[in-house]
């Protein structure tokens, strides 16, 4: 039996893996603790214990803990269930240093079941060249590049557009920038089947009027790896079932894409009261300029972290926007161009009035 540690939806790749198999698959339903799925685990025999480790609200250590504790009192194969993250992040540290070799971090069904039969038949990634706590300094990240997270409030933000106007911005400023798909739009693809660009099937990388966007989420690892000083990561909408929370918040920079529409503003309450988003930015889109003065009243001591955007037809082409610099204040890295020299204008002008007298 396959028990996954989750809800059916997010479970549902598994399903075709069993029938292959000829195995049964329990699904516990989602959870918001560990702790509640842990008498109904130990209850069954699984032979695979596949846990959606995104679902849950413990420490990365404490969850760590426990899910060692399952593994040795169960005796059955583990396998962590972590779309969009990072290998080093601190929850896939954690586990992979309590002993977790099976991962699944693919965010589409598709890529999840092909990485769940991989577990099955016994191939696992190998973590010895994760690094250690000291990685999580800020200047050893910086690094390895800066990562951006975007995500709206809910769906029809314009989440993709801001997230392509960043890398175009920091593009501008003289930073190599890419743009990573986790969420289940298809606007990477979609792209690299529709229109002229340069597109590597095997890596799921698309270039599209100079921008570099990735789509598959299994590659993150190698992904992470390329020589960009920013990776910006667009999670969709943050009200659909697979927003990934905890990989969200593990980026350096965390950016909401909110609204002011009667259906949206809901949305966007709810952020603003939720305790696991108190270090963010919120980007509000399509606002009017009388709208604005009502907005930053209405985001009380969050206004200060309120930025506005610009109306952008088209979102592979940069438009100027002010807030871009109070929203991301990062050098211009661009070479300094040599300042034009007026001595000569000046002494022609000099010369001529001198040759009038």
């Amino acid at each position: 039996m396959i028990l996954f540690a989750g809800s059916e939806e997010r479970g549902f790749f598994v399903n075709e893996t069993a029938k292959m198999k000829q195995m049964q698959v329990m699904y516990l339903g989602s959870s918001t603790s560990i702790e509640e799925h842990l008498n109904r685990i130990l209850e069954q025999s699984p032979e695979y214990l596949v846990i959606d480790v995104e679902q849950y609200g413990d420490d990365a250590a404490e969850l760590a803990q426990k899910i060692e504790s399952i593994q040795r009192a169960k005796n059955c194969e583990v396998v962590i269930y972590a779309p969009g993250y990072d290998r080093d992040s601190r929850m896939i540290r954690e586990l992979a240093q309590r002993g977790m070799k099976y991962f699944l971090f693919s965010g589409s069904q598709s890529g999840a079941k092909e990485e769940l039969e991989r577990c099955m038949a016994g191939y696992y990634l190998d973590f010895t060249d994760l690094p250690d706590e000291e990685a999580d300094d800020k200047e050893t990240r910086d690094l390895k590049g800066r990562r951006i997270g975007v995500t709206g409030v809910c769906r029809r933000m314009g989440t993709t557009t801001v997230a392509v106007q960043i890398v175009k911005y920091l593009q501008l400023r003289g930073y190599k920038a890419c743009y990573i798909e986790v969420n289940d739009t298809g606007f990477v693809l979609e792209h690299g089947r529709k229109f002229v660009s340069v597109h590597d099937e095997y890596f799921g990388r698309v270039t599209y009027e100079n921008v570099d966007m990735y789509y598959k989420q299994e590659n993150l690892n190698e992904i992470l790896k390329q020589d960009y000083d920013y990776f910006v990561f667009d999670y969709g909408a943050y009200s659909e079932q697979g927003f990934n929370k905890t990989s969200f918040l593990e980026k350096d920079v965390r950016i909401f894409v909110a609204g002011s529409k009667a259906s949206e503003l809901g949305y966007t309450q709810d952020v603003i009261k939720n305790e696991y988003y108190t270090d963010v930015k919120y980007l509000f889109n399509f606002i009017s300029e009388k709208e604005k003065s009502d907005l930053l009243e209405y985001m009380e001591e969050k206004s200060e972290e309120t930025y506005f955007t610009v109306y952008a037809p088209d979102q592979f082409e940069y438009i100027r926007n002010p807030e871009m610099n109070r929203l991301l204040p990062v050098e211009d890295r661009n070479p300094e161009q040599p300042k034009r020299n007026g001595w000569f204008r000046w002494k022609r002008k000099k010369d001529k009035a001198g040759g009038a007298a």
